[in-house]
């Protein structure tokens, strides 16, 4: 995709520190098609995200090209030093989630319902369906619904679905009878998914595994309860006070075609993801207790000192070495 540049690129004169915001396999192209004019004489820091415990052997090359490497979690930070060379460190650097808007509810703009709890599910069908797992979220879901007389709506957001129609179908059918659970489709922009996020009551993820979990991070800032697989990156960020973490078992990584090849990652317990929704939407003030203990997470995404001492230093050490790449 094409991205709009906002600023000009520095000019041949000025030193510092780059930062590339894309994975090695995109990095190898960037650097291919520029010939590395931004690179030379500058210290560059590769940020790069990946969700399994180890990433991929071809990502080897891309080391050549960086002289640091953060990424968002500390998981995602661990599966990359497996594979780094000895002299280049790498740094968690989580996403400043404080940045966030808080807009205030909207039910009326997506058309939820006012009488009943609303249960929001999110994925990305080009982070594949296999790793963000939306069949369990589903099950987990209909599982708690019913005994409690459908008092809740399961709103499941779906990017990607143009890319992967059999996908979005097969998911469609599942649900085609079931009048608790909506599909939703629409591009919704960042201001637009934060209403929709602060509009809802619950935000459940029965993710495989994460290389940091956004939709969770951003329900949290928002105050909301959240109900998550218990593995990966999204547990550096999910107390056990506001958070209700879902048990699982470490199964291999299986027919998710290219993209994860190798390793293992969660097998979330619908059963036990089932009983946490219960829970929480049978009870209001249960769902309040929650909100009110998000404010009290202190995960360095959540606060914007501890976030920027953070990055400042290491932006420090990094400028301190810049002009020193050849």
């Amino acid at each position: 995709m094409e991205l709009p540049v906002t600023l000009p690129p520095p000019d041949d004169t000025e030193r510092g520190v780059v930062v590339s915001h894309i994975n090695p396999p995109e990095l190898l192209a960037w650097v291919l098609e520029t010939e590395g004019r931004l690179l030379a004489g500058r210290h560059h820091i590769g940020y790069w995200a990946w969700e399994l415990e180890e990433a991929p052997a071809d990502w080897i090359p891309a080391f050549d090209f960086v002289d640091e490497v953060w990424a968002p979690s500390e998981f995602a930070a661990n599966a990359i030093r497996r594979i780094a060379p000895k002299h280049i460190k790498v740094s968690a650097a989580p996403y400043p989630i404080y940045l966030n808007a808080r807009p205030p509810t909207d039910r009326g703009r997506f058309g939820l319902p006012e009488d009943r709890v609303v249960v929001f599910t999110a994925f990305d069908l080009r982070s594949t369906a296999q790793r963000k797992n939306p069949r369990a979220a589903l099950a987990a879901f209909q599982r708690a619904n019913r005994p409690l007389g459908g008092a809740a709506l399961l709103l499941c957001k779906v990017v990607g679905g143009d890319l992967y129609p059999e996908t979005l179908a097969a998911l469609a059918a599942e649900v085609a009878d079931d009048p608790s659970v909506r599909l939703m489709t629409d591009n919704l922009t960042s201001e637009e998914m934060a209403v929709l996020t602060a509009s809802v009551d619950i935000v459940l993820s029965l993710h495989r595994s994460e290389g940091y979990g956004l939709l969770l991070a951003e329900a949290i800032w928002q105050g909301k309860a959240t109900v998550a697989t218990g593995w990966s990156s999204n547990v550096e960020f999910m107390d056990a006070s506001s958070s209700a973490l879902v048990r699982f078992n470490l199964v291999p990584v299986t027919g998710d075609g290219p993209i994860y090849r190798s390793g293992r990652w969660a097998d979330a317990d619908v059963v036990h993801a089932a009983e946490q929704l219960v829970a929480l939407i049978a009870d209001k003030t249960l769902r309040e207790q929650f909100s009110a203990e998000t404010t009290r997470n202190k995960h360095v995404s959540f606060d914007r000192h501890a976030w920027i001492t953070r990055i400042g230093g290491r932006l420090r050490q990094s400028y301190a070495m810049g002009g020193k790449r050849p």
